[in-house]
């Protein structure tokens, strides 16, 4: 029977086509399966790929486009590993062309390409208002604008210089024509009070100051901005006046500013040398900080800061400061004669406590600041190299126990200077009349040189 089915060549067909029929079923269950050939709805995936860069296909020689948006936005969905490795690798473009567009305003369709077609694209925005404008490239001079924290109170910015004065500019015919201004905006987050120079991007404006979207080449330039003092700095003079309770002595009376800038014409600013300042120590039973404004000089325009904050200290006064009192006025001046010295000071016989006697302190690595170089010079420290140096204070432990390094001030007179070295003695102020002081460098030495010799150099 069997052989007899073998044998007949319309049996073999039929067979045949049966197996073939259960191999093709079976290999679509496969492919279905594995490969999602018959998708889903839960192997469709959608997503969305933000800042795609959009390339504008024009005649770059002749022909300026704006309005083009830099990125776009791409929502692709379709079969899950296409859209996974479409998104892993991004290798399709965003583009605008515009190669057979017309001068002027025009809505534009951005296009993808480089996609598999069997994704459904969607770009947001669909589409662009550019403008197509014949190509034009101008030079302009740059103006620097000087932001005014880059310049510190009491001193003004002179005329910049700006490297290179002029860019080229690049744009559409009718953009071009709408500039009015090219500025280089100069922005510091420090006060300067010398000469500085910075890097500042340079942008063109029309006339009412709207930015315009123009090519500036180079994009960057430098600014070198002169600084000048728009007045003299004086040293502060501090002055007493009142008495404090009976049982209070002031130990010390400082300024948190040892200087000001007097601002006025030349002429006055020479004749002022130092301001005398008045403050009240009436009633004070204890430490006090006390607002204290600042006299206008005659002739002066204004000064500033306007104001100084003083801090006075105090001290009790001892037993013996009250006994001696109450002593006779001739018998004091016998015992201050029998207990003198020949240096002029006395001995040590009187009644003293641990705070009246001598002591000493060091501060270390304090500024030396300048004052009175005049307008038309620039000064170089030379020594101390650093600008700092160490001084050491001697004299009544009560009274040295009060001063800080915050209330002491070097200072190097520059008010006679000339061009070439010059050297003139670091002085000390903001200290009791009973304190002594020793400085590790005595003399300050400066290069002084004109301005105008600078600039030229420069």
């Amino acid at each position: 029977m069997m052989d007899r089915i073998l044998n007949n060549k319309w049996s073999i067909r039929i067979i045949s086509l049966i197996l073939a029929a259960i191999l093709f079923t079976s290999v679509t269950a496969d492919n279905n399966a594995g490969d999602g050939s018959f998708q889903t709805s839960s192997q469709t995936d959608t997503e969305t790929i933000q800042n795609v860069p959009v390339e504008v296909y024009y005649d770059k020689e002749n022909l300026y486009v704006s309005g083009v948006p830099d990125t776009v936005t791409v929502t692709i969905s379709g079969p899950r590993s296409i859209v996974q490795n479409t998104r892993a690798q991004q290798d399709f473009k965003v583009y605008a062309d515009l190669r057979n567009a017309s001068i002027g305003e025009q809505n534009v369709k951005l296009q993808v390409k480089d996609i598999s077609e069997r994704l459904k694209v969607t770009i947001s925005p669909e589409t662009a208002k550019v403008n197509v404008q014949e190509k034009v490239t101008k030079k302009f001079s740059v103006e620097a604008e000087i932001n005014k924290s880059a310049v510190a109170d009491g001193y003004e910015a002179g005329t910049p210089k700006v490297n290179p004065a002029k860019v080229s500019i690049t744009g559409a015919k009718d953009t071009i024509e709408q500039i009015a201004y090219v500025k280089a905006n100069v922005d510091s987050d420090k006060a300067h009070k010398e000469d500085f120079t910075a890097e500042a991007t340079v942008s063109a404006f029309d006339s009412h100051l709207n930015k315009l979207d123009v090519e500036i080449s180079p994009e960057k330039v430098d600014v070198s901005v002169p600084i000048e003092k728009v007045g003299k700095s004086v040293p502060l003079k501090i002055n007493q006046t009142g008495k404090p309770s009976d049982d209070i002595t002031i130990s010390s009376i400082t300024p948190d500013s040892s200087e000001v800038i007097v601002m006025g014409d030349a002429d006055v600013l020479a004749k002022i040398n130092e301001i005398s300042v008045d403050v009240s120590v009436a009633s004070i039973t204890a430490d006090t900080v006390r607002e204290v404004t600042i006299p206008v000089p005659d002739g002066a325009k204004s000064v500033q800061p306007q104001t100084v904050e003083v801090r006075i200290k105090t001290a009790k006064k001892s037993n013996s400061d009250s006994e001696n009192r109450n002593t006779d006025q001739n018998e004091s001046d016998s015992n201050t004669n029998d207990n003198e010295t020949p240096d002029g000071n006395t001995n040590g016989n009187s009644d003293s406590s641990t705070d009246t006697k001598d002591t000493s302190k060091t501060f270390s690595n304090l500024d030396v600041f300048t004052r009175g170089l005049p307008d038309k010079y620039t000064a170089q420290m030379i020594t101390p190299a650093n600008g700092k140096v160490n001084i050491t204070l001697n004299g009544p432990q009560n009274t040295i126990n009060q001063i800080s390094a915050s209330s002491v001030t070097a200072i190097a007179d520059l008010s006679n200077v000339k061009e070439g070295e010059y050297s003139t003695k670091i002085q000390v102020n903001n200290l009791p009349s009973q304190v002594t002081y020793k400085l590790s460098v005595s003399n300050a030495e400066f290069l002084i040189k004109l301005k105008e010799e600078e600039d030229s150099r420069s």
